[in-house]
């Protein structure tokens, strides 16, 4: 729609509309190329293509207020001073070149984070917007004087193209669920930092914060969903038709080109004649002003990333990380070089510091009465086993198993089966193996939910390292790796998982290995002697003798030593029960037991 500001008529031709279809193809590519290669590129490049949009969009805005202007004038006498005085076009420029900046960088980092949905959107925008102009047009013609109606074809085609677009984004996002995190660090790592890769810091941080922007919102509009279906959508229509305004504006620039030419033009008067109009020239101060403009996005856009850039060398991190860390930065710990979630990790100690505390105490009050009621029942066997050692019968069996050399042998064996007599362990091994059981089944929970915490996918820059003190966790695993190398010990003495079994092991070792077994076994050898001696006596009077010599010297040694292998007995079984306890889970606070011999 070709036209000049005054009283002309509007054409309409086929080469019209192949000159804005080459357009759109053009600013299509130029922004899907951005899109492309946002992820990596320099601010210098960045810079350029927001002038070049800049310098497009801004004609569309200005034509509008031109317009105005327009209509202010006619109502100023040509010859006031006020109508002298408004012919300029300075200021307007230099105001719509700021909001048509800022609209056009809202673009470029919505175009950077562009999805299949917006690009559909956007190509259905341009694929409507002739259409939606040729309406506006007809609209403007009954509406609108002839002066002003391509103003209104403008503004109006404009608006028109808008909603189209937002009745497009409603019927994608009407169709499309609704994206659930559960928490806001989850949305801002599932969404990638459209310059991530880039070599310019102010670039980087400004993707961080829009990212951060995008996950705050995202995270309102699921709970938006959650509540209402239909306003997730309106305002997701209305996200997308802000992020998208600068889009419209650059559509409206290929619709009607010659809104740039007006830029540069003297402004006319509504009853300017014809001839008139046709006969204005470009101004130079307009054309110089445009330059200066157009260079201003380079060089506020360099100098801002300099400055960026010296920031971060002076604090040691960017001012987009270092925000984005405070509002949504990961408290971690380091534990043997690797990182976990502190949060996490503080609800698994707790968690597994309880189930720590049951185990021990179920060790307290289970485990250790079963095993100091065997240990018990084997300090009153001790008594049993005196009372086969000072009887004539094991008297004279010893004297048989001295002729065969199996004397300590045989002391050794009855030793055992008399402490071991009458004792059932097998409650003891079965708790014994119950608690092994849950401290293994502890110390796998513990490894596998401790591995849930571990920080794999948080950026090094996004985590906020927090002093961990092993101890805790030392306290926690203490008990079941106690009883597991209890049991480890169980196994590596008697080859098997029987506690009973690893006691009586332990005990017969322990008193055999003491000065009491060792004395016996000298008073025996000199008792063996003297029934040697007297066997030499012969017949039934020597028998008789020999009985009563015997007989006598078991008393005698009875009498004097009976009281004292006991204790030495007794307090090495004592010494062993203090040595298996010592091997288990320990109460934080607890009495010592006392012992009834």
């Amino acid at each position: 729609m070709h036209h000049l500001s005054g009283n002309a008529k509007p054409e309409v031709s086929a080469r019209f509309y192949m000159r804005y279809a080459l357009s759109v193809l053009v600013l299509l590519a130029v922004l899907f190329c951005f899109a492309k290669f946002a992820n990596t590129l320099p601010m210098l490049a960045f810079s350029l293509v927001l002038a070049l949009l800049t310098a497009i969009a801004t004609p569309t805005f200005a034509y509008v207020l031109f317009a105005t202007k327009l209509h202010n004038r006619s109502l100023l006498n040509e010859t006031g001073f006020f109508a002298k005085a408004t012919r300029g076009k300075t200021i307007r420029i230099l105001v719509l070149f700021v909001l048509s900046l800022v609209a056009m960088v809202g673009l470029l980092f919505s175009v950077a984070r562009w999805g299949q949905a917006e690009w559909v959107i956007a190509l259905v925008g341009a694929a409507a917007c002739p259409f939606v102009f040729m309406l506006a047009n007809k609209i403007s013609a009954h509406e609108f004087k002839l002066a002003f109606k391509e103003t209104g074809t403008l503004v109006l085609g404009g608006t028109l193209l808008t909603l189209a677009i937002g009745v497009a984004s409603a019927v994608i996002f009407a169709n499309t669920p609704a994206p659930q995190f559960n928490s806001v660090l989850e949305s801002y790592l599932a969404n990638d930092n459209p310059f991530g890769e880039s070599p310019s810091v102010l670039l980087t941080d400004a993707g961080l914060l829009t990212t951060y922007t995008d996950t705050v919102l995202t995270c309102l509009l699921s709970h938006v969903a959650d509540a209402s279906w239909s306003g997730y959508v309106g305002a997701q229509v209305l996200l997308t038709v802000f992020s998208i305004g600068g889009f419209v504006n650059l559509l409206c620039a290929c619709m009607m080109p010659d809104c740039v030419c007006e830029l540069f033009l003297p402004l006319a008067d509504v009853d300017e004649p014809e001839e008139s109009l046709r006969q204005r020239k470009p101004q130079v101060g307009l054309i110089v002003l445009a330059i200066v403009l157009v260079a201003v996005p380079l060089a506020a856009g360099l100098g801002a990333e300099a400055k960026a850039a010296e920031i971060e060398s002076i604090e040691g991190v960017s001012q987009g990380k270092q925000f984005v860390q405070d509002q949504i930065g990961v408290a971690v710990y380091m534990i043997d070089g690797k990182t976990y979630d502190q949060e996490a990790v503080e609800m698994v100690l707790a968690d597994m510091a309880g189930e720590s505390s049951e185990l021990t105490n179920r060790v307290q009050n289970t485990l250790v009465p079963l095993i100091n009621a065997s240990f018990d029942k084997r300090i009153q066997n001790i008594d049993n086993y005196l009372d086969w050692y000072y009887s004539l019968s094991a008297d004279y069996e010893r004297v048989i198993r001295t002729f065969t050399g199996s004397l300590e042998e045989g002391l050794e064996d009855q030793l055992a089966a008399s402490l071991a007599e009458g004792i059932d362990d097998s409650e003891l091994n079965d708790e014994m193996q119950t608690c092994t059981e849950l401290a293994a089944k502890l110390q796998e929970e513990l490894g596998t939910r401790l591995a849930a915490c571990e920080v794999t996918t948080v950026p090094d820059w996004l985590q906020k390292p927090a002093e961990f003190d092993l101890k805790r966790l030392t306290e926690i695993k203490q008990p079941s790796e106690k009883l597991m190398e209890d049991n480890q010990r169980i196994i590596a003495s008697v080859g098997g998982g029987a506690v009973g079994g690893y006691i009586t092991k332990k005990v017969f070792d322990r008193v055999v290995g003491k000065e009491a077994f060792a004395k016996m076994m000298t008073t025996l050898a000199r008792s063996i002697g003297l029934k040697t001696a007297s066997s030499a006596i012969g017949g039934v009077a020597g028998a008789a003798i020999g009985v009563g010599v015997d007989y006598a010297l078991l008393k005698a040694d009875e009498v004097q030593n009976r009281q004292a292998y006991h204790d030495e007995i007794a307090e090495s079984i004592e010494q062993q029960r203090a040595e298996t306890l010592a091997a288990l889970p320990q109460a934080p606070q607890g009495g010592v037991r006392e012992t009834v011999i």
